[in-house]
């Protein structure tokens, strides 16, 4: 069994969702874009059953907002919901100046 068919027959617990930060804008939109064209070529028979509903997506990065404050700390404002999604942060913790 190759890898791809072995992962296809696994039912995800939920729809895929990603929020890259701003140190990972670029990495995180590659991702999506690999994640899009990968899900839709794949074949699947089980792919249109309720399992695996919101398997195949236009995109999958969430918005998300993440102002800092004057101390340096910051907080993160998700701007849809995330209810029932299997949700991925994506950031450059060695990137300082930005998180």
């Amino acid at each position: 069994m190759q890898r791809s068919e072995r992962i296809l027959e696994t039912i995800p617990v939920g729809p895929l969702g990603i929020i890259p930060l701003p140190s990972c804008k670029e990495l995180g939109q590659k991702v999506n874009d690999y994640l899009v064209q990968w899900r839709r070529e794949s074949a699947n028979e089980h792919k249109n059953t309720l399992a695996f509903q919101g398997y195949e997506q236009d995109s999958y990065l969430v918005s998300a907002k993440v102002p800092r404050f004057g101390s340096g700390e910051a907080k993160g404002i998700v701007l849809e919901s995330v209810r029932g999604r299997d949700l991925y942060l994506m950031v450059d913790v060695c990137n300082y100046s930005l998180t």
